[in-house]
Formats: structure tokens, sequence, C-alpha cells
């Protein structure tokens, strides 16, 4: 990229989307806090201060831990842009990161260039907007589920379908990848079924929260010693 180009990136990309993302972060956690200051203020509610170190210890052990590395762990794919948007309306797992892989392998852009970080910008920003649209019209679906699964009883098909959604949408954006170059999803793949058959062994299910982070990090790793290694090329690879 030219110095003339990535000049022209860095005033009209870069620095407006810190200075709109900073604001927005900023705005939303002084928002965090009107629920509980309204109850303290007008109603006189608050908890005891047992209870509520308590739930911080508990909340903060895991949500500090994942705070720092998830933003390091998906920001090659969601962007600048991307990345603020993400973290501060959420489904950043099931809706943002598939969208903004999907969006680049459309385009047939080259990850960590100017054009990937805006066509990754404006894709989210597209699922913000659909993501509004569906709810609205989801909320009266929504409202009907109860009575669809009463109607088919405990874990009818409704229930079991939206029990799917999520792997489903991971098994999709894998196969894009995986298609390209097989060799990469070795790794990932054997570790999933071993978690997978362990959490089977031991009749519960482990929870996606703790498990994905560190599997895209290893995945991450050995995909780059594998082309380190020359066991695959660039060229197959987002």
């Amino acid at each position: 990229m030219s110095v003339n180009k990535e000049q022209i990136f860095q005033e009209k990309f870069v620095v407006p989307v810190h200075r709109t993302g900073r604001t927005t972060m900023f705005m939303a956690i002084v928002c965090l806090f009107l629920p509980g200051l309204y109850l303290y203020i007008v109603h006189g509610l608050a908890p005891t201060i047992g209870p509520l170190i308590g739930g911080l210890v508990v909340v903060w052990s895991f949500m500090i831990i994942m705070g720092l590395l998830e933003p390091i762990v998906y920001y090659p794919i969601l962007g600048l842009g991307g990345t603020y948007m993400s973290f501060l309306v959420g489904n950043v797992l099931n809706l943002r990161v598939p969208v903004s892989a999907t969006a680049q392998q459309v385009v047939g852009t080259e990850e960590g260039t100017p054009e990937a970080e805006i066509v990754s910008t404006l894709g989210i920003a597209g699922s913000l907007i659909a993501s509004e649209i569906v709810m609205i019209g989801g909320l009266v679906l929504l409202l009907n589920i109860p009575y669809l699964k009463e109607i088919q009883g405990s874990g009818g098909a409704v229930e079991v379908a939206l029990d799917q959604v999520l792997p489903a949408l991971f098994g999709a954006l894998g196969g894009i990848f995986l298609f390209k170059v097989p060799k990469l999803g070795i790794v990932p793949l054997g570790l999933g079924f071993l978690i997978a058959f362990i959490g089977l062994k031991l009749g519960k299910t482990i929870p996606s929260s703790i498990v994905i982070p560190p599997l895209v990090i290893i995945s991450v790793v050995t995909a780059r010693i594998m082309y380190k290694r020359g066991w695959v090329k660039g060229e197959g690879m987002m």
C-alpha cells in the first residue's frame, strides 16, 4: 500500500473509527450503571456488600480473562470498526464473526488489508440493521414459541432446532475454509471431537465460551506452524 493511500486510510477511517468507537463504548459503560443507580436513588434498593462482592468475584473471575482474550482473538477477522461494533452490541461469536468472515470471503479481500477492514465494517454494520429488523419481527414469533412447544411436547422440533442454530452456523462457516485448505481442519476438528467425546463421557456439555477461545488460539498457532513448514500454502488461506 502506498504512503499516500495509507495516510488517507489512517485519517479517513482509522482515526474517526477510534474516536467514534471510544465515545460509544464510554457511553455504553455509563449506561450500564444507570439501572442500578435508578433503583438506589429512586427506590432505595441496593445489595448488601457480601452478596455484591461474591457476585463480582464470580463474574470477574472469567469475564476479565474473556474481556482481554476475545478482542485479541477475533480482531484479525472483525477488523477495527467491526471490533468496536461487535463488542458493543454483542452476539460476537454467533453472528458478527461469521458475517465479517463471509463478507470478506465473498468480496475476496486479503485479511489485514484496508479493504478487508472496510468490508468487515460494512458487513457488520449491515448485520446490525438486519438484526434490528429481524428482532422486531421475531418478537411476535418468540411469543408463540412456548405454545408451539406445548403442542409438540417437551423437546419438540422447534426447541431442538433452536439449540442447533449456533453449531450449524459455525459448521457452515468452517466448511468455507476447510474446503479451501482441508489440512487446517485436522487440529481444530480433532480437538473438537475429543472435547465432545469427553463431554459425552462426563454426561455434560462443556460451555462454548470456555471451549472456543482456546481452540481459536490453538488453531491459529498450528496453522502458522503448518504454513511456516510448507505444509499449507498461503494462497488458499484468507
